[in-house]
C-alpha cells in the first residue's frame, strides 16, 4: 500500500471511527496509526480535546476489530501492541504489531536487556580501479578522487557522485562500493542512475558506460532508479540472475543467506533471467520475480506484492507482513551488525510477525516490540542477541 498523506490519513481515521471505511482503508489506519505521531503538525487544526478523543476511540475501534478478527482465525489471537501509544505522544513507527503461531509456546519471564546497540548508518568502502580503498564515512565532502577524467565526489548529503568529462579516457576501469553490516550508502553513477545499497552489500560498476550496454554487478541488496537510455540497456548481474531494464525503479535482494533472489518492481518493466535455468520473465509494477538460490535451481516465479514492504529499508523502516522470525532476525543482524543465537527455541520458523518499525531505533526497542507478542524473548550479550521462548 502507499503511505497516505496527512490529510488523507485524517479522512481515513474519520471513516474508520464512523464504520464506513473499507477493509483496505481500515488496514491502512491500523498500519500507520503511530507513523503520523512523529509529524505532530498533522493535528494543527484539531482541538487537543478532540485529539485525545480520536486516540481513545481509535484504540477502542482497533481493539474491537482485532477481537472480531479473532473469531475467524485458527492461529493464536492477534494482540494489539500500541496500548501506550497516542497520535501525539507515541515515538515509535510501528503501531499495529502482531504475532501468529502455529504451535503453543511456553511462557517465561522476560530477561532484562542490560545492553543496547545503535542502528546502522552511512558507512561504505570505495575501491578504486587501482586498488586504493577509501572509507566514505571518513572522507571529507568534495572531490575525493579523479580517474581517467572522471571526478568522484562526496556530496554534503553523504552521497557518492560520478561526474565524467567530455575528455574522459574510455579505457575500461571499474570501481566498487561495499557496505559493511550496519552500513548503507547512496551513489549516482556516471549515467545518472541512482543506487541505494543496503547493509552487507556491494556494487561493482565501470567509471563510464561505454559500449552497447550498462552493466553492474551486485551482491546483497540495492534499490535502483535507472536513468533512461533506450539505446543502451542497463543490466544488473547477481549470483543467480540477470535483470535487464531501459530505465525504471526496482529493488533486488540477492543476499547469499536468503533462500531466493527477489526482484521487486516499482515503475516501468524489467526482464529477469535465471542463470540456473535460463528461464526469462518480464514483470510489471507491483510484481516480484523470485529465483530460488538452492539446488536444484527452479524456474522464475512471479507474485504480486506490497511494494512499500519491499523497499521499506530504503525509507528507514522495517516492515513485516506475516514474516517469519528467522527472516526478521536476518535483517536485524545485518542492520545492527549482530550475531543471532537461538537458545531453546526449536520452532523459529513457526513464529510470524506483522508491523512497521523505525530502522533508526536502538535494537532493544525493536526487540521489545517483538517481545510484546509474548511469543519470544531476547537477551543482548555484547554484539550477540540470544533468542529464547
Amino acid at each position: 500500500m502507499n503511505t497516505p498523506n496527512k490529510k488523507e490519513f485524517l479522512r481515513l481515521v474519520k471513516s474508520y471511527l464512523d464504520g464506513t471505511a473499507t477493509p483496505k482503508q481500515a488496514s491502512t489506519v491500523e498500519q500507520y496509526f503511530d507513523l503520523f505521531s512523529t509529524e505532530p503538525d498533522i493535528l494543527d487544526t484539531v482541538d487537543k480535546t478532540e485529539v485525545r478523543e480520536i486516540h481513545d476511540r481509535l484504540k477502542s475501534a482497533i481493539d474491537a476489530r482485532i477481537d472480531q478478527e479473532d473469531k475467524f482465525h485458527t492461529v493464536v489471537p492477534w494482540k494489539f501492541l500500541s496500548v501506550a501509544a497516542s497520535i501525539l505522544l507515541a515515538a515509535t513507527i510501528g503501531i499495529y504489531f502482531y504475532a501468529s503461531r502455529h504451535s503453543e509456546v511456553k511462557q517465561f519471564s522476560k530477561p532484562a536487556m542490560v545492553a543496547d546497540i545503535a542502528p546502522g548508518g552511512n558507512k561504505a568502502i570505495l575501491t578504486l580501479s587501482n586498488g586504493t580503498k577509501i572509507s566514505l564515512s571518513d572522507a571529507r565532502n568534495g572531490k575525493i578522487a579523479n580517474q581517467n577524467g572522471t571526478s568522484i565526489v562526496k556530496t554534503n548529503e553523504g552521497h557518492l557522485v560520478y561526474q565524467s568529462s567530455a575528455s574522459a579516457n574510455t579505457a575500461a576501469a571499474y570501481n566498487s562500493v561495499e557496505t559493511p553490516k550496519g552500513g548503507q550508502y547512496q551513489l549516482v553513477l556516471e549515467d545518472g542512475t541512482k543506487v541505494w545499497l543496503n547493509a552487507a552489500s556491494s556494487l561493482k560498476y565501470p567509471l563510464t558506460f561505454d559500449g552497447k550496454e550498462r552493466k553492474v554487478e551486485l551482491n546483497g541488496e540495492a534499490y535502483f532508479e535507472v536513468a533512461h537510455n533506450k539505446s543502451k540497456p542497463f543490466r544488473v548481474v547477481t549470483n543467480h540472475q540477470v535483470v535487464e531494464v531501459l530505465g525504471t525503479h526496482f529493488d533486488i535482494n540477492s543476499y547469499t543467506d536468503e533462500p531466493a533472489t527477489k526482484t521487486s518492481l516499482l515503475e516501468g518493466s524489467v526482464r529477469v533471467t535465471s542463470l540456473g535455468s535460463n528461464a526469462k520473465m518480464v514483470i510489471r509494477p507491483g510484481q516480484q520475480a523470485v529465483v530460488s538460490t538452492t539446488l536444484p535451481l527452479s524456474a522464475i516465479t512471479v507474485k504480486n506484492i506490497d511494494i512499500d514492504e519491499a523497499v521499506a529499508w530504503k525509507n528507514g523502516y522495517f516492515m513485516f507482513d506475516e514474516e517469519s522470525l528467522e527472516s526478521i532476525l536476518r535483517k536485524i543482524a545485518r542492520w545492527y551488525d549482530v550475531d543471532i543465537q537461538y537458545k531453546g527455541l526449536d520452532a523459529k520458523n513457526k513464529l510470524f510477525f506483522s508491523g512497521t518499525l523505525s530502522r533508526y531505533s536502538n535494537v532493544s526497542k525493536v526487540l521489545k516490540k517483538l517481545e510484546l507478542t509474548e511469543s519470544v524473548h531476547f537477551k543482548i550479550e555484547g554484539r550477540t542477541i540470544l533468542v529464547m521462548p
